[in-house]
């Protein structure tokens, strides 16, 4: 359903710019990276403690499971940063 996956872009890509614009940009290098990249990265982010390091490394998780989603996202990562 063409409407439905607009629908999604669109949603994704307010949550995308509620991001200031150095965490977008260290987001998409993230994710570019291949899976050996984005684990040690993710490992790195459970150090923290505050609760938004898992958040972050399980977000880069999420993606590395789902690569077409993951590929949404820099995609539409990039369209933002090319704005």
């Amino acid at each position: 359903m063409p409407g439905r996956v607009d629908s999604h872009d669109d949603e994704l890509r307010e949550m995308l710019l509620a991001l200031d614009p150095h965490a977008r940009d260290t987001l998409r290098r993230v994710l570019i990276l291949d899976q050996t990249g984005r684990d040690a990265i993710s490992s790195q982010l459970l150090r923290y403690r505050d609760g938004h390091g898992d958040d972050r490394a399980d977000i880069i998780n999420m993606l590395t499971m789902y690569p077409e989603a993951r590929r949404r996202v820099v995609r539409l990562l990039g369209e933002i940063e090319a704005s």
